[in-house]
């Protein structure tokens, strides 16, 4: 039976091929968008989970995206009084802040673990941004300025040290993953940052200018009270000088909204491909019940069954339906890596991959759709061609 049928699918290349395409199409793009959408979603969550800062306070003249600052550590050398913190706690409704420095973008001449990565400085004693992502046993209070925290996406090449800027450190924890940009990022104490900021030559002139890297912070970040008025809030804080406030919310709304039109306009191209595949598969296999109608009769003259039959078209359809789902997952596949390549290249909001398994159970469950519709799809031709007279095609000598 599966001989004939590869024998009867290759008789016929280029419809089934078209088919193939068809089904392809609609399963990559299901694959790739379905993977990408769990990966914000799980991100998102795992944001909300781990209590990020519901404000961010920064320069007022900072020009990247809120983003950016939101998820963890940007290359931007821009800087605020550092009495902007006592400030910000002061305020009514804010029930925590610590500060952040950032130092620089490390590139390749000068560091040998890539490009993307960023030396941030935190307050361990009042940070609960970093912390959530340590594991307890490293969790402390305070940082001495030969210690560093890496990032999940940190490449090392030795156990217990990395060299940074030409200073050997002592890597005292490896956060887990966050799907931000802080798995690219190396969290040092606030003195160290500074110092590596104040040995940076293209900032020399800004701190003969305002003064030096003890006395700025990059930003401040901070949690409010459950049902407090953010928006009263926000006026109070830009009411301290020339400071910009980030409220995460309406950057993570933003962000889901984004990906929810294009999960939308994405997914449903891929339903409608998919449908369409579908509806070409019907179409062809229900005008075999009126263009085989000789060679199925020559079958049933043969001592073939109709329950044969019937699997003779519904095999054709499945096998159909399975290539197609084969080449769309593989399709569907790179598509997911060229999406990533690019999320991790301009991330700029949570985003966890979905694990092997994820993919592999959604790789599963479209082939079991597309392979289980396409089989209904050829259910009506094989209900037909089963219940065919032998003795009426014989006699007619051809179909109609």
């Amino acid at each position: 039976m599966t001989a004939l049928i590869w024998k009867s699918l290759c008789h016929r290349k280029l419809q089934n091929a078209a088919l193939i395409f068809s089904i392809a199409a609609g399963v990559a793009i299901l694959f790739c968008m379905s993977a990408i959408y769990y990966g914000v979603d799980k991100g998102m969550e795992l944001s909300r989970q781990r209590m990020g800062a519901d404000l961010v306070v920064i320069y007022g003249g900072a020009r990247l995206d809120p983003s950016f600052y939101l998820f963890g550590g940007v290359a931007d050398n821009s800087y605020i009084p550092a009495d902007t913190l006592d400030a910000v706690r002061a305020v009514p409704g804010i029930v925590r802040a610590t500060p952040q420095f950032f130092t620089q973008k490390l590139s390749a001449d000068c560091h040998d673990i890539g490009t993307r990565n960023r030396m941030i400085g935190y307050a361990p004693d009042s940070d609960w941004i970093v912390g959530p992502w340590l594991n307890k046993a490293t969790k402390r209070e305070m940082m001495n300025d030969h210690e560093v925290i890496l990032g999940a996406k940190i490449p090392t090449w030795t156990q217990n040290k990395i060299s940074i800027l030409g200073k050997w450190y002592d890597i005292i924890a490896i956060a887990e993953e966050t799907g931000t940009t802080l798995d690219y990022s190396l969290f040092v104490s606030m003195g160290e940052a500074r110092r590596v900021a104040a040995a940076n030559p293209r900032l020399q002139s800004s701190w003969q200018k305002h003064g030096a890297p003890d006395q700025w912070i990059s930003a401040v970040l901070a949690q409010v009270e459950p049902g407090a008025d953010i928006d009263r809030i926000v006026d109070r804080i830009q009411q301290l000088g020339y400071v910009k406030t980030i409220v995460a919310a309406e950057v993570k709304s933003r962000i889901q909204d984004q990906f929810a039109v294009l999960g939308v306009l994405l997914g449903g191209a891929g339903v409608l491909a998919g449908l369409v595949s579908l509806f070409q598969l019907f179409a062809r296999f229900y005008t075999l019940t009126w263009e085989r109608q000789a060679e199925w009769g020559l079958y049933l003259a043969l001592g073939a069954s109709g329950r044969s039959i019937a699997l003779l078209i519904t095999g054709e359809a499945v096998m159909v339906a399975l290539a197609g789902s084969a080449a769309g997952l593989t399709l569907g596949g790179i598509l997911y890596h060229i999406g990533l390549t690019v999320l991790d290249a301009y991330q700029a909001f949570p985003f966890v991959p979905a694990s092997w398994a994820g993919l592999g159970l959604l790789g599963l469950t479209l082939t079991a759709v597309f392979t289980g519709l396409s089989a209904l799809a050829a259910w009506l031709p094989a209900y037909e061609g089963s219940r065919m007279d032998p003795s009426t095609i014989m006699t007619r000598g051809e179909c109609d």
